[in-house]
């Protein structure tokens, strides 16, 4: 090698050693990058992009940067995972030329996280590739990832303990849920006793990364009304979207076991048979370990026949000796009050016997047996537990039906007491050996054979009046302490009247007589005063026959009195008529008069 070859060779050697410290340099602590590169957001959605963070949409992310030490042409590019030799799924920018230290607008991108061919990238993680054109250099910047997540969370509340609250202060209940995604979410309390649906009364926030949270049994400060409430739970996710638990509202049967929160201050549950007078009733009593005073009368009066002090779950409440009635039993403690009726039978030669709506009383209870976070009744499908507190007190209908044994005991009448489900549980009088029967409120559901019993009864001579409206539509199973498979409601009902609905007016409108083969309307003050609303019968099926109506001016009979084999039956499906007897002669002298033809 010659003296100029060896100098030559040196020179390469040494610029090569040059170039490479160079570049190391540049490498290490001089980036060809700056401003912080970082997808903004670093999460999207690009099927359903929701408002997010910053002020910005998830269906698409952004990155800015610019070129610290000279002007370059730059390529963009997204590719797969966070290793330099994934696959580039999307070219965002192809040629850009980019100034020196200029970074909007020349250094701002977009992805939306679509690939070349216009899907959707798959869910997963991505880094954005940068290409330097000129100075032959690629840097991937995998240190700032982009997540593509389509699928919103799907969050679930597993439990919520203690189901009961008993209205004590400081009780608190502890929600379990999962499916959060380590993130925070918001509780969200349903009350779902309440006519109209669902309610949303209370949302607060989760602790972030957590699986449980607590609700502290207060609404808007105060301790929160006994009803039956829903736990639910919202959680969005890192793009922003927001999954739900329950998915809908209200959700689907069986979906959240284990989610509901029942708040009771004061309950009792009475028994539902008839208790034959002179004997004990034995009353379950909910209260949140409090003495409770108690006050036992009889339907349509305000003196107390018998009155104690108690705090046991179990009251054996002293019946009355002799003649059968309705009772109320009044209770009362330092976390609420309530009421709840007990039946009492006796005088067991009455020729008519009077059947009180229980089934239709625990039917319509809104109580949450199942601890799903809503009510089980028969109105919504059920099935319903038998054996269960009446949680409003006193069921609805239950003014009317009062009314109507106050005027019986008023003016004398005798008669047999029981309820329907003592009928069906043989515990009580059975409707042999008696006239008539007088059905006092609303027998909304029956099951078929004491509906065909019903019918038997008629057509062999029997009479049977129907005071309540909606009655004898539905049928149902009571299989020992539950009523399951309600049906839904018939034109027809069990005896073969055609029920039409119910029809309100804006004032009561006098009812005129229209015919009267039966005498219902004997000595009965014309036109009756009428109600502001009340449930037609439009026909009688054969072989029953219309004998005697009444109906309000242009309208169907709101009183219908028909034949039916060897009986007959009376429809009078009025609101309010029980209690309007103390109040309305026209009123007292039908159902006196209706009362002469039925007894017979």
């Amino acid at each position: 090698m010659t003296r100029l070859s060896t100098g030559a060779f040196a020179v390469l050697v040494a610029a090569t050693i040059a170039a490479f410290f160079v570049t190391q340099h540049l490498k290490v602590t001089t980036p060809l990058l700056a401003g912080s590169p970082r997808p903004v957001p670093a999460v999207i959605d690009p099927l359903r992009g929701v408002p997010c963070m910053q002020g910005r949409n998830s269906g698409s992310t952004t990155i800015s940067f610019y070129l610290l030490h000279r002007a370059d042409t730059v390529v963009v590019s997204v590719v797969s995972g966070l290793s330099t030799d994934g696959v580039i799924v999307r070219t965002v920018s192809n040629g850009r030329h980019m100034r020196k230290r200029v970074r909007t607008p020349d250094g701002v991108f977009h992805w939306d996280g679509r690939e070349d061919d216009g899907k959707v990238a798959p869910d997963g993680t991505y880094h954005f590739r940068v290409a330097l054109i000129h100075q032959n250099r690629t840097i991937d910047l995998t240190g700032v990832p982009v997540k593509v997540k389509t699928s919103p969370p799907h969050p679930v509340v597993t439990s919520a303990t203690p189901s009961l609250i008993p209205g004590t202060s400081g009780t608190h209940v502890t929600i379990q849920y999962a499916g959060n995604e380590s993130r925070g979410g918001t509780v969200r309390i349903y009350r779902t006793d309440l006519p109209g649906g669902p309610r949303l009364v209370k949302s607060f926030l989760t602790p972030w990364n957590g699986h449980t949270a607590i609700w502290d049994g207060k609404i808007n400060g105060r301790p929160a009304p006994a009803g039956t409430y829903l736990v639910g739970l919202d959680v969005s996710d890192a793009a922003c979207d927001t999954g739900h638990f329950p998915p809908r509202i209200p959700p689907a049967p069986g979906s959240t076991a284990h989610d509901g929160v029942t708040i009771s201050y004061l309950a009792a549950q009475p028994p539902l048979d008839p208790v034959p007078a002179g004997s004990d009733a034995v009353v379950q009593v909910r209260s949140p370990g409090l003495a409770y005073h108690w006050a036992l009368s009889r339907a349509g009066t305000r003196t107390s026949i018998a009155t104690g002090d108690s705090s046991e779950a179990t009251l054996s409440v002293h019946m009355p000796a002799g003649r059968p009635g309705l009772y109320k039993l009044a209770l009362r403690s330092p976390a609420g009050t309530t009421t709840v009726p007990i039946v009492a039978s006796g005088a067991p030669q009455a020729a008519v016997l009077v059947v009180l709506p229980a089934l239709t009383w625990q039917g319509l209870n809104p109580v949450d047996d199942t601890g799903d976070g809503f009510p089980n009744t028969l109105a919504n499908g059920g099935p319903i537990e038998l054996d269960r507190p009446l949680v409003g007190g006193l069921p609805g209908g239950f003014t009317d039906e009062a009314g109507l044994l106050a005027h019986l005991d008023a003016t004398h009448h005798s008669y047999e007491l029981t309820t329907d489900l003592g009928l069906i549980s043989g515990v009580g009088p059975r409707l042999r050996g008696h006239a008539a029967v007088v059905l006092a409120g609303s027998e909304r559901w029956l099951p078929t054979p004491e509906r065909a019993a019903l019918r038997s009864f008629v057509t062999s001579g029997g009479s049977v009046l129907s005071l309540g409206v909606d009655s004898l539509r539905r049928a149902v199973t009571v299989a020992g302490n539950r009523a399951l498979d309600p049906t839904a409601p018939s034109r027809v009902d069990a005896l073969g009247a055609k029920i039409g609905a119910l029809a309100a007016k804006a004032a009561p409108v006098p009812v005129t007589v229209t015919s009267d083969g039966l005498g219902l309307f004997t000595g009965v003050a014309a036109p009756l005063a009428g109600f502001p609303s009340y449930q037609p019968v439009l026909s009688v099926a054969p072989p029953g026959r219309v004998e005697s109506s009444a109906a309000p001016s242009g309208g169907s009979p709101a009183i219908v009195g028909y034949g039916l084999g060897g009986g007959i039956v009376v429809d009078l499906s009025v609101p309010g008529f029980g209690a309007a007897l103390s109040s309305d002669a026209s009123a007292r002298q039908l159902i006196d008069q209706i009362w002469t033809v039925i007894s017979k």
